[in-house]
């Protein structure tokens, strides 16, 4: 851990304002040595504002941030200090490259104190880990948009910092290329042991390169937690809205037994009762149920589960190359259940009656 145990980062109850817009209202959290920390959200919800705030861009308007047990931004104790003096990584959004300097010397400005050859084996490194070893002698407009990314990154990295701040880092790459370069951030910010901090809009990018991951909406925190803690249990209907692909229906609830973990929901809009099993205590004043569209059983046969079986009719087909999202009238609702091609009856067509069934544990209770 950092001096005194403390945290890495540190950001307590900090506010930023625009004008009279409040992007960011009394946030509060904290990284630790070696984690890797997802803020992730829409456009607007306060999460670039947060980063470009840690890194001493943005003054903020309340609260303090502290960087290893001290402080560096405090509009009450009047402290601030500058960009330059925190030592932090980061990747802008928009490059930030010198055109005037090729790709290598781009990197190698970040260098400056290293001998000749480290500077060559972390330039080497960092552009064979963005898969760019071969434009090394290019100036950035000579590159594509995507390409300039990987080069902020690869310089970002190139000298290891203790801090590293990234946003969007991977928004202009393509989609072969971010599932690729994503698995490969993770390892590197892993292997070196760094400190990160990581904005995204993209939920899979986010699931994929962070330990915990911060939800934000309107300038303020709507739940955190392990990816998967985020995914299985969301706290409110914009969390089960923005976390995975869903079902989202209206519910209330019937009956509930605490101590086996089981709840049923009257859910009109399917005109019928599901029973839901769950870890933990029910979020209060539950008023829908999630039902994750991959957790669907799907077939022409009605199953022989006591509860839970639904019958309705297919309206539609949607394949997506692996996987095919199969809509379903079912009373007044539309349920979407995505199967994999070696999951689903080949018999199964647009128009036929099928039953669903909902595993109790595919059943997450949100309040609104």
């Amino acid at each position: 851990m950092s001096r005194n145990g403390a945290a890495k980062i540190e950001v307590r109850s900090v506010v930023k304002r625009f004008g009279k817009v409040i992007a960011v209202n009394e946030v509060s959290f904290s990284v630790k040595e070696g984690e890797i920390l997802g803020l992730l959200g829409p456009s607007g919800c306060g999460k670039t504002t947060i980063l470009r705030s840690i890194s001493g861009l943005e003054e903020i308007d309340g609260g303090k941030i502290l960087l290893d047990g001290a402080v560096v931004s405090s509009p009450a104790e009047k402290k601030f200090v500058p960009p330059e003096k925190r030592r932090l990584g980061f990747v802008f959004q928009n490059y930030a490259l010198w055109p005037n300097m090729t790709v290598k010397q781009n990197i190698a400005y970040c260098l400056r104190g290293f001998s000749k050859e480290e500077r060559e084996r972390r330039i080497a490194n960092s552009l064979e880990l963005v898969g760019l070893a071969e434009v090394g002698a290019r100036y950035p407009s000579q590159l594509s948009g995507g390409q300039q990314q990987r080069v902020a990154l690869a310089r970002s990295v190139s000298y290891e910092p203790k801090v590293i701040l990234l946003d969007e880092p991977l928004s202009n790459l393509d989609q072969k290329e971010r599932e690729r370069v994503r698995g490969e951030l993770r390892l590197l910010l892993k292997r070196i042991g760094i400190t990160t901090v990581f904005v995204t809009h993209d939920q899979e990018e986010a699931f994929v390169i962070c330990d915990r991951v911060i939800l934000m909406n309107n300038g303020k925190i709507e739940q955190e937690g392990t990816p998967d803690f985020l995914y299985a249990s969301p706290a409110n209907l914009f969390v089960a809205e923005f976390i995975g692909r869903g079902n989202i229906l209206k519910a209330q609830l019937k009956s509930a037994d605490g101590a086996a973990g089981i709840a049923t929901f009257a859910v009109p809009d399917v005109d019928a009762e599901l029973t839901c099993q769950y870890d933990g205590g029910l979020p209060e004043k539950v008023s829908y149920v999630v039902i994750r569209r991959n957790e669907i059983d799907l077939s022409k046969a009605k199953p022989s589960f006591k509860e839970n079986v639904l019958s309705g009719k297919i309206v539609a087909k949607e394949f997506r190359g692996a996987v095919t999202d199969n809509r379903i009238r079912v009373g007044n609702a539309e349920i979407v259940a995505t199967k994999h091609k070696f999951e689903m009856d080949s018999e199964i067509a647009e128009g036929d009656d099928v039953y669903l069934h909902v595993p109790p544990r595919a059943i997450k209770p949100v309040a609104d």
